[in-house]
């Protein structure tokens, strides 16, 4: 036996290099950081620097930190139509080395998102793993029509409150470096219901990418105990157009129109929907409080009635497209829905025209009484109203 040994120094020396292996072992192992997010949440594009065409990269930074999250074994659903952002297509990468799951799906239906995306495409194709999957969508319901949609969908994330399952990022911007110069903005959210009927809609609209899509069957999620609903386009079933305009069907909903405030915030607006001028004209007539942030790039008819709204009280703000895009697009409402007092906000990748609501695959989300939400909204949209206008 040996004398005066110092068994603690070997114990220590022998839990410091089992310590060292493991350490040793790990190395260069990737684990997914902690995001932090506190749900539901929006997010902005920053209104000082696309006021006047520069980049503002919040949203997109937010969603690069959440790809970043996501944990080993994780499935994340993405459904977009313009895609060559390198910082995002980098956290995909490093996502799927690390064993998350990638189920891509990107627009390839028309020239431009054929001429955008194919890098993308052949990057991503590079780099995705057994068990995961890209589907690529020609929407043919028309020669115009696409996937428009812009949202991911996440199983899990690790967050600074810990585990979160079942996020929705829902977003008005494509993933280009190009759209963070534009008015955008994202909900981020965490519903079961909402998550399991846009999963079932990812698949829905996969299985359909290559044809099949005027076969598309419309279907809408009524969360009577989150108060979101969401409406998940084209409206088609039974290979035809399939019931009426949402946005009006949600105008008409509106009552005592005299406390009524109703605040439009629009991208694309085409002739084929002035319709929803139409109403918000009607509206204005009978009492409501009207407000539309638009750009000149809208059909001139939409914008003539829009100018005799504004004479009759209306207040219209009107982009010049060279200086500030607006690109997000939503409705808000402060006032007697359905019979009662609501503060509804209406967002997601649905502009007014035919082909969002017959044609394209596109995502509509309307929060009702979420406060902070609707706030939130609000005080972007008055910063919005002083940026330099043509009217």
């Amino acid at each position: 036996m040996l004398k005066n040994f110092n068994y603690k120094v070997l114990i220590l020396l022998l839990l410091f290099t089992g310590c060292k292996k493991t350490a040793e072992d790990n190395k260069g192992a990737s684990h997914s950081p902690h995001v932090d997010l506190n749900l539901p949440a929006v997010y902005f594009t920053d209104l000082a620097k696309v006021g006047t065409a520069q980049a503002s990269p919040l949203i997109m930074s937010k969603l690069i930190e959440m790809v970043n999250a996501t944990p080993k074994t994780a499935h994340i659903y993405l459904s977009i139509f313009g895609f060559d952002h390198p910082g995002l297509i980098d956290a995909l990468n490093e996502a799927s080395n690390r064993g998350v799951f990638l189920h891509l799906m990107i627009d390839s239906s028309i020239d431009d998102t054929k001429i955008q995306n194919v890098l993308t495409i052949s990057r991503i194709r590079s780099f995705l793993k057994s068990g995961s999957e890209i589907a690529i969508v020609t929407n043919d319901v028309n020669a115009s029509s696409i996937n428009h949609n812009k949202f991911v969908l996440f199983s899990e994330l690790n967050t600074t409150k810990g585990m979160l399952s079942k996020v929705i990022f829902q977003t008005s911007h494509n993933f280009t470096i190009e759209d963070s110069r534009k008015i955008q903005d994202a909900l981020v959210l965490n519903s079961e219901g909402l998550y399991d009927s846009y999963l079932t809609y990812w698949k829905d609209v996969s299985a359909k990418s290559l044809f099949g899509m005027k076969d598309f069957y419309y279907g809408e999620y009524v969360g009577t105990a989150d108060n979101i609903t969401g409406y998940f386009y084209p409206k088609r079933r039974n290979g035809v157009s399939y019931g009426g305009d949402t946005v009006i069907e949600m105008l008409d909903n509106i009552s005592e129109l005299s406390t009524a405030t109703i605040q439009v915030g629009m991208s694309d607006w085409v002739v084929s929907r002035i319709n929803v001028a139409n109403k918000l004209s009607e509206l204005l007539d009978r009492g409501a409080k009207v407000e539309v942030v638009v750009k000149n790039k809208i059909d001139v008819e939409v914008q003539s009635v829009l100018k005799d709204m504004q004479r009759r009280g209306a207040t219209i703000k009107i982009y010049d497209i060279s200086r500030t895009n607006i690109h997000a697009k939503f409705l808000m409402i402060n006032g007697k829905y359905k019979g009662e007092q609501c503060k509804i906000v209406a967002t997601g990748s649905h502009n007014f025209t035919t082909n969002a609501l017959r044609n394209n695959n596109e995502t509509l989300l309307v929060l009702k009484n979420y406060d902070d939400i609707f706030n939130a909204y609000s005080a972007y949209y008055t910063a919005m109203k002083h940026l330099p206008g043509i009217n």
